[in-house]
C-alpha cells in the first residue's frame, strides 16, 4: 500500500480518494481561512465548506490544472463571500502597471514581537491585499499560482503584493 505522501494529487483524484485530498490539504486550507477570517471556529467552518464545495464540484475540475490552486480559489471565494455578507470586506481596486517584486525583511520574521506586530498589520490589510500576502508568505504559492487562484494576472498579483508590503513597511516602521 502506498503512503499518502507518495501519491500525487492526480493519483488521489484518479482513485477518487477525496479523504486523502482532505487529509493532505486541510491544514493549508484551514491556515488560509484562519488568517483571512481571524478566528478558529469561523475558519474551521469555512475550511469544511471549502471541501464540501470542492468535492461537490470535483467533476468540473480541469485535471490539467493544479488541484491546490483550485482548492485555494474555492476557499478564497468562500471567505470573500462570507466577509461581503458581513459587510466587512474593504476592496482595493487594482490597476495594471509594472512594479518590482518585494519581500518582507527577514529580520522582521526572526523576532517574535516583530512577527506578532507584522501578523496584526497583515490582518488590518484590505481583503484583496491580505489574501495575496497570505498565499505568498503563508502558503508559499508562486505569483503564477496566486494569479490562477484569484483569477487575476500575474502583474495584478505583483501590484497587490507591492501595495500590501508598502503599507506593511509604513505601518511597521
Amino acid at each position: 500500500m502506498e503512503l499518502l505522501v507518495e501519491l500525487t494529487d492526480e493519483d488521489l483524484l484518479r482513485a477518487g480518494d477525496t479523504a486523502g485530498l482532505v487529509r493532505r490539504y486541510y491544514g493549508p486550507v484551514y491556515g488560509l481561512t484562519r488568517r483571512l477570517l481571524g478566528n478558529g471556529p469561523d475558519a474551521r467552518d469555512a475550511a469544511q465548506e471549502t471541501f464540501a464545495r470542492a468535492i461537490a464540484h470535483l467533476g468540473a475540475f480541469d485535471r490539467r490544472a493544479s488541484f491546490r490552486t483550485w482548492l485555494f480559489a474555492i476557499a478564497a471565494n468562500h471567505v470573500r463571500d462570507l466577509l461581503r455578507r458581513k459587510k466587512q470586506l474593504p476592496l482595493d481596486p487594482v490597476t495594471e502597471e509594472s512594479l518590482p517584486a518585494l519581500t518582507l525583511p527577514e529580520t522582521l520574521l526572526f523576532r517574535r514581537e516583530d512577527r506578532d506586530r507584522a501578523l496584526a498589520a497583515v490582518d488590518r490589510l484590505p481583503f484583496d491585499l491580505k489574501i495575496v500576502v497570505t498565499l505568498s508568505f503563508q502558503q508559499d504559492l508562486s505569483y503564477r499560482e496566486i494569479a490562477e487562484t484569484l483569477g487575476v494576472t500575474i502583474n495584478a498579483v505583483r501590484i497587490r503584493l507591492f501595495r500590501a508590503l508598502s503599507l506593511l513597511r509604513k505601518e511597521l516602521s
